[in-house]
C-alpha cells in the first residue's frame, strides 16, 4: 500500500515539475532578453550610473532563479487551481500593460496604478492597495531621480524636463 501512495504521490508531482520547468525556461528568455536590450539604451553625458544598469541588474537573480527552477524542479510540490493561474496570467497581463504605459503616462502614474491593482490580486483591500501603491511609486521614483540620478519617463501634462 505504501508503494502505491508513493507511485501515486510521484505522479501528481509531474505536472508541477514540468510547471516549475517551463516557468524557469520562460524566465531565462526574459533574464537574456532584458540583459541583451539593457545594452540598447543610451547613457546621458556624465551620467554615473546608466539607464542599462538596473535591467542588468535584474537579470542576474532571474537568470539565477529560472537556473534552478530548471535545474531543481520540485519545490512547490502542487499545480495551482484555476484561480491560482487565472491570477497569475492577469499578473502577467498587468505587468505587459505596465510596461506599455511607462512612456504615455508617465512613470508615477503608470507605477500607482500597477502597484494598486498588483496588490488587489494578492488581496489586499483598497485602502491598502492605495497606500502600498502610493509608497512604491513615489519611493522608487525617488530611488530613482534622487538616489541614483537614473531619469525615468516623465508624465507628459506635467511638461516634465526629461
Amino acid at each position: 500500500m505504501s508503494q502505491m501512495s508513493d507511485l501515486d504521490a510521484h505522479q501528481h508531482r509531474r505536472p508541477a515539475q514540468v510547471g516549475d520547468r517551463l516557468a524557469g525556461a520562460v524566465l531565462l528568455v526574459l533574464a537574456l532578453g532584458a540583459w541583451w536590450h539593457s545594452h540598447s539604451f543610451v547613457t546621458g553625458f556624465m551620467q554615473p550610473v546608466g539607464p542599462g544598469a538596473f535591467p542588468r541588474l535584474v537579470s542576474l537573480p532571474l537568470a539565477a532563479l529560472s537556473a534552478y527552477l530548471i535545474l531543481r524542479p520540485g519545490f512547490n510540490e502542487r499545480w495551482p487551481d484555476r484561480a491560482g493561474l487565472a491570477r497569475q496570467l492577469a499578473v502577467l497581463l498587468l505587468l505587459a500593460a505596465y510596461a506599455g504605459m511607462l512612456e504615455p503616462l508617465g512613470f508615477v502614474p503608470a507605477t500607482l496604478a500597477c502597484a494598486i491593482v498588483l496588490t488587489r490580486l494578492f488581496g489586499a483591500a483598497w485602502g491598502q492597495a492605495l497606500i502600498a501603491g502610493t509608497g512604491l511609486a513615489l519611493g522608487l521614483y525617488a530611488l530613482f531621480e534622487f538616489a541614483l540620478g537614473m531619469p525615468l519617463p516623465d508624465v507628459p501634462w506635467w511638461g516634465g524636463g526629461h
